[in-house]
């Protein structure tokens, strides 16, 4: 890490505007992420550009991004890892508070999120998960809350304690474009109460869950150009999610199934109406496509490659069947 770290602020249409911070002094007990943290405290009420110089900044407490016009990008090779023992998330783009004020416009863009998880013991920041304050949220490597029109562009998340990223209490119309997130404790991502996302070019392999888990009103959102390779369970997991499309999918020796759709315990929780077009499924440990229950209007679309699935290439658990436009090519 340099001595002298330059944070430029470019706000709006004012120009550019520099911060020196000493990183030469570190006392034993401080934070090498505190500049970033009062780079954000400092920025004026119209939002500005935090460039972070290369350099790898060992947090011990998260970087939270609650300003609404606000970004973060990294300048170089950027690497933001929680400090041993930590037992805390890295990265919150929203509010830390449940609920969360809604926010607008937050981008994290050209940084890499390294969660320390061999060196982390729980899941929840600061206590036992949902149990008040900060214990409403994981120790994920990056968490969205209540926000309209983030962004996480060009980011590399791995060894979460729990996610790599997840979206929650009401996002929308968040863009997640060239996004890897690796073995992470839970999944590579997860969203919940989210809408009209757009998520692409994305690498979500190697994960301990799943690849992709959503549930709780996921909605009308998009990925496209997405490779989902040994993780330990499913590759998607799907229930209360509907009018999703995913599209140009590479699926390959998953733990359990390929993709599965299912509802949760509470009545019209299913994943419904979602369209999977151009999937390749290969060498799942259990079904290629397991549809567990009674979930309408799910449909392939374009071409469907399903092989060497270990249990079969398509499950339909109930009398409600997967509706199949184009082709879908089995061979087991």
């Amino acid at each position: 890490m340099p001595n002298l770290i330059s944070i430029c602020f470019a706000i709006l249409s004012l120009g550019c505007v520099c911060l020196a911070a000493d990183s030469g002094i570190n006392p034993e007990n401080s934070d090498p992420c505190e500049f970033v943290r009062q780079a954000i405290y400092n920025l004026p009420a119209a939002g500005g550009v935090i460039l972070v110089p290369s350099g790898t900044y060992t947090c011990r407490t998260p970087v939270i991004l609650d300003r609404s016009h606000l970004t973060l990008r990294g300048q170089g090779e950027v690497t933001f890892k929680l400090a041993d023992a930590s037992n805390a998330p890295i990265l919150i783009m929203g509010d830390a508070a449940t609920p969360p004020k809604h926010l607008q416009d937050i981008e994290i863009s050209n940084i890499k999120i390294d969660g320390n998880r061999a060196h982390q013991t729980s899941e929840c920041w600061g206590g036992a998960c949902d149990s008040g304050g900060t214990a409403f949220i994981r120790n994920n490597g990056i968490t969205v809350r209540g926000l309209t029109r983030g962004r996480i562009l060009n980011v590399e998340v791995s060894g979460a304690r729990s996610g790599g990223v997840v979206t929650e209490k009401g996002c929308y119309d968040l863009i997640i474009d060239h996004l890897t997130s690796v073995d992470n404790f839970f999944d590579g991502f997860a969203g919940y109460e989210t809408s009209r996302a757009t998520l692409t070019h994305l690498n979500l392999s190697h994960n301990q869950a799943a690849g992709i888990s959503i549930d709780i009103r996921f909605n009308a959102n998009t990925f496209r150009d997405v490779k989902l390779e040994h993780n330990g369970d499913v590759g998607i997991f799907m229930r209360d999610s509907s009018f999703n499309l995913f599209e140009n999918f590479q699926i390959s020796d998953n733990g359990n199934h390929g993709v599965f759709l299912a509802q949760a315990e509470a009545q019209y929780s299913c994943a419904n109406e979602n369209e999977f077009s151009n999937f390749s499924i290969l060498r799942s440990k259990g079904f290629g496509f397991r549809l567990n229950d009674a979930c309408p209007g799910n449909r392939m679309a374009g071409t469907t490659r399903l092989e060497k699935n270990r249990d079969g290439c398509i499950s339909e658990g109930t009398s409600t069947k997967l509706e199949i436009f184009g082709s879908a090519l089995c061979d087991n």
